[in-house]
């Protein structure tokens, strides 16, 4: 089982052409991706994906929900620096698409689990800067700056 990451735009733009060895974007189809499709908001899906592949475990997560929420990684609960460099790349594209207008909804889900009812969860960039930003499981969050 692991960590996905799934997330819809406003913007038309290829995400799957930026450069990054840190993540990759793969678009959703109806075909394949129905369920997921059905739970975002905005009419260009995405999966996010680490740079091993198939999966969003490369990122920093929440999995059980506790005081810690946003944050920046605390040395008695180490995190893979990778995972926190590819964390901040792909922090850096939303905020950058928030700033230009666009509209973004990310999910974070585990696979293999029944889909559980999701908590949305309005994020502001501006205030959750790049050093504490993280993805929870089964939240959706609506990016704003």
């Amino acid at each position: 089982m692991c960590f996905t990451i799934y997330l819809s735009t406003t913007s038309g733009e290829d995400l799957s052409l930026l450069p990054s060895k840190l993540y990759q974007f793969i678009p959703l189809t109806m075909e394949y991706s129905a369920d997921i499709i059905k739970r975002l908001d905005y009419p260009n899906p995405w999966f996010l994906v680490g740079q091993y592949g198939s999966c969003s475990c490369q990122f920093r997560h929440l999995i059980e929900l506790n005081d810690m929420w946003f944050g920046p990684p605390k040395d008695w609960c180490p995190e893979d620096p990778e995972d926190i460099e590819a964390t901040k790349a792909v922090y850096q594209i939303f905020a950058k698409l928030v700033a230009d207008g666009h509209s973004i909804d990310l999910i974070g889900l585990w696979s293999g689990r029944e889909q559980a009812p999701l908590t949305n969860m309005t994020v502001s960039l501006s205030e959750i800067g790049e050093d504490s930003f993280r993805f929870f499981e089964n939240y959706k969050f609506n990016l704003h700056i």
